[in-house]
C-alpha cells in the first residue's frame, strides 16, 4: 500500500515512515499544504496520514482538496488536538479515523491494516458489460479508449457498481459524495446524465432512475 504523511513536524514523519516501510508499505512526506493537490495526485496514494494544524493552513479545511485529488484514500487524522469537537469536526468533514498524538505504533499499525481491508475493492477492476471501470485510477475502459472520470464520478459510479441491481437512495449518495453538506439535486442529476453519456444502449449497461427513490446500474449479461 502507498501511504502519505502530511506532517509538519519532520522527526515524527520520519519515525512514521521507517515504521511503516518495516511492514511493507511505501511511504512518503509531505511537510506543508502548498500545492498539496498537486503533489497528492503525483503519489497516489492509499492512505493519508493527515495532521490538523499546520502554519497558516488547517488539514480539515484543506480536505475536499485532498479528496479531489485522490478520492478513494483513507484518510487518518493525526494530531495534537485533543478537544472532542476537533475530532468530531475531522470526521464530519470525512476523515476514516482520528488518531492523537503521541502515537503509539501498534495503534496506529492496527488502524492502518483496518483501512487496508476496507480499500481492496477500490484498487481492484470492476467488469460491467463492456467496460472495465478501475476505480483508484478513475478510469473506464472499453478495449479501445479510456476515459478519465471525474473525482465525483468516479465516486458515484463505484458505489452504484458495487450495489449492482439495487437500488442506492438519493440519501445514501448525498451522504457519500457530499458527506452531507448542503448541495442541490440539480448537482446530483447533472452528475448522472454525465455517466449517462458513456452508456450506449449497446453496452449493456444502464444507469435507471428509481422514481421518489434514487438510481440503480443494471447490466445486461
Amino acid at each position: 500500500m502507498k501511504i502519505l504523511i502530511i506532517d509538519d513536524d519532520i522527526a515524527l514523519c520520519a519515525l512514521v515512515k521507517r515504521h511503516l516501510e518495516k511492514g511493507g508499505d511505501e511511504c512518503e512526506c509531505l511537510y506543508d499544504l502548498e500545492n498539496v493537490s498537486a503533489q497528492v495526485k503525483e503519489v497516489q496514494p492509499d492512505i493519508i496520514l493527515l495532521d490538523i494544524g499546520f502554519e497558516g493552513a488547517d488539514g480539515v479545511w484543506s480536505l475536499p482538496t485532498i479528496e479531489n485529488a485522490a478520492p478513494f484514500a483513507s484518510i487518518i487524522f493525526i494530531t495534537s488536538h485533543t478537544e472532542s469537537s476537533e475530532m468530531v469536526r475531522a470526521l464530519k468533514a470525512g476523515g476514516n479515523y482520528y488518531i492523537k498524538k503521541p502515537l503509539n505504533m501498534e495503534e496506529l499499525t492496527a488502524i492502518i491494516n483496518s483501512q487496508k481491508r476496507n480499500l481492496i475493492t477500490h484498487n481492484a477492476t470492476i467488469k460491467m458489460g463492456t467496460f472495465t471501470f478501475t476505480p483508484k485510477n478513475q478510469t473506464l475502459s472499453n478495449g479501445e479508449q479510456t476515459i478519465l472520470l471525474t473525482a465525483f464520478e468516479s465516486k458515484l459510479l463505484n458505489l452504484l457498481a458495487m450495489n449492482q441491481g439495487n437500488t442506492v437512495t438519493r440519501t445514501e449518495i448525498y451522504q457519500h459524495l457530499w458527506k452531507g453538506n448542503d448541495t442541490t439535486a440539480a448537482s446530483l442529476n447533472n452528475l448522472v446524465s454525465h455517466l449517462r453519456e458513456y452508456f450506449s444502449p449497446e453496452t449493456g449497461v444502464e444507469i435507471e432512475t428509481i422514481w421518489g427513490a434514487g438510481y440503480k446500474l443494471t447490466v445486461k449479461k
